[in-house]
C-alpha cells in the first residue's frame, strides 16, 4: 500500500490551523495523513513514523508553539535529511536556525481562501515536489498532476475540528499525558539526559597525513535531541551517547537520537566537530536492529574504529572508540536500569 502524499506535521496548540490545512488539501486533490486520523488500539508512535515515512511531502507548520516542540523538530528533521520538506509559517516566529535557509511559503495571513495567490503557488509546488518524488520512484505510482479528488463524504469541513481517537490508558497514557493547552510540547523524539561518565583514555592510533581541507567556518556543536523542554517520554529507555575526549578528560557529550544523527564540520550535520581533518558531511549513524551503525561518507581521512578504518557499514559495540580527524568519540550504551540507580542515589 502506498503512503499519503501529504503529512501535516504540527503542534497541538495549533490543531484549529492543522484541521484547515487537512480539509484544504484533501480539496486540492491530495491525500492527506495527520493524527486525527488515528483509531483507537493503534499504537501512536509507531503509526506516526510509519506514515512519516512513507509520505511523499511533509507539511511543517510554523508558529510560535511548532518551533519549541521536540517532536516537530524531530519530524522536520527527518523530512529535510529525506527531500520531503515542505515547510509553512501560519504565525511569525523564529524558525529553529537550521531551517532557516529552506524557503518557506509565508501564509500567516490565509484564512482558508483556496483562490489566495499565496496559497495557489504552495499547491504547485507541492505538486511538483510530488510528482518529482513519484518520478524518482520515491514512493507510489505516478498520478495525473491535474487529477480532483474529492475528500470523503464523512470527511469534516475545513474549519471543523476533526475528533480525536480515544484517549490511550496505563502506563502510556501515564507517560504521554498532555500538559495544560498553553504550553504543550507535543510530540518529541528527544533521549533521556544523565551526568556524564568518564571514559577511559584512547588508544588508537591517528591516521597517516591526509590533505587538509579548506579552512573550518566557525560553528557551535548542536545536538537537538540533547534539549530538554519538559518531562522526557523516554525515560525508561536506553540512552546511546558519544563522549567527547582528550587525554583523560570528557569535553562534551552527545545523546543519539532515535532518528540517528550526522557528523561533520559544519551544519546540517547534527554533531559539529570544529577540527580541519572533519569532513563537512563525514559519517552518520543509524540504529538497526537496536544497534547504532556508523558509515562513513567517503570522507576525505576517513573514519577509524578501534583503530580500524571503517570500509563498510559498521554496528559499534560499547566501549567502540570512534576516531574522526583528530576527535575521539567514545561510544556507550546506558541502560534504564543503570538511569534508575544513578536517579535512586
Amino acid at each position: 500500500m502506498s503512503g499519503p502524499d501529504i503529512f501535516i506535521s504540527y503542534a497541538r496548540a495549533d490543531r484549529k490551523f492543522a484541521s484547515r490545512f487537512a480539509g484544504a488539501l484533501a480539496q486540492e486533490g491530495f491525500s492527506v495523513w495527520w493524527d486525527a486520523a488515528l483509531h483507537s488500539g493503534e499504537t501512536f508512535d509507531e503509526v506516526i513514523e510509519a506514515k512519516l515515512r512513507a509520505a511523499k511531502a511533509i507539511v511543517v507548520l510554523w508558529s510560535p508553539r511548532s518551533v519549541i516542540s521536540r517532536w516537530v523538530r524531530a519530524e522536520a528533521t527527518l523530512a529535510d535529511r529525506s527531500n520531503k520538506l515542505a515547510p509553512v509559517i501560519i504565525e511569525a516566529c523564529d524558525r529553529p536556525i537550521i531551517f532557516e535557509l529552506t524557503h518557506t511559503s509565508d501564509l500567516s495571513h490565509w484564512d482558508g481562501d483556496t483562490t489566495d495567490g499565496a496559497w495557489n503557488m504552495f499547491v504547485k509546488d507541492l505538486h511538483r515536489q510530488i510528482r518529482s518524488r513519484e518520478a524518482s520512484g520515491g514512493g507510489g505510482g505516478p498520478r495525473e498532476p491535474d487529477m480532483r479528488v474529492p475528500p470523503a463524504p464523512s470527511r469534516p469541513a475545513p474549519d471543523e475540528d476533526y475528533p480525536r481517537p480515544p484517549a490511550p490508558e496505563g502506563e502510556y497514557a501515564r507517560r504521554h499525558a498532555a500538559p495544560p493547552p498553553e504550553d504543550i510540547p507535543y510530540r518529541g523524539f528527544t533521549p533521556p539526559q544523565r551526568d556524564p561518565e568518564p571514559a577511559p583514555a584512547p588508544t588508537a592510533a591517528p591516521p597517516p597525513p591526509m590533505p587538509e581541507p579548506e579552512p573550518e567556518e566557525e560553528y557551535e556543536a548542536t545536538q537537538f535531541y540533547t534539549r530538554g523542554d519538559g518531562e522526557d517520554p523516554f525515560a525508561n529507555e536506553d540512552r546511546h551517547v558519544l563522549a567527547l575526549m582528550e587525554g583523560d578528560e570528557m569535553l562534551m557529550e552527545f545523546t543519539v537520537g532515535p532518528l540517528g544523527a550526522k557528523i561533520g564540520r559544519s551544519p546540517p550535520a547534527e554533531i559539529v566537530l570544529k577540527d580541519r581533518r572533519v569532513s563537512r558531511t563525514h559519517c552518520t549513524l543509524s540504529f538497526e536492529d537496536g544497534k547504532m551503525v556508523l558509515t562513513d561518507l567517503q570522507s576525505t581521512n576517513g573514519t577509524f574504529v578501534d583503530g580500524e578504518r571503517v570500509e563498510a557499514p559498521v554496528a559499534l559495540e560499547d566501549g567502540a572508540r570512534v576516531l574522526i580527524g583528530n576527535c575521539l568519540l567514545v561510544y556507550s550504551v546506558r541502560s534504564s536500569a543503570d538511569q534508575s540507580g544513578q536517579a535512586a542515589s
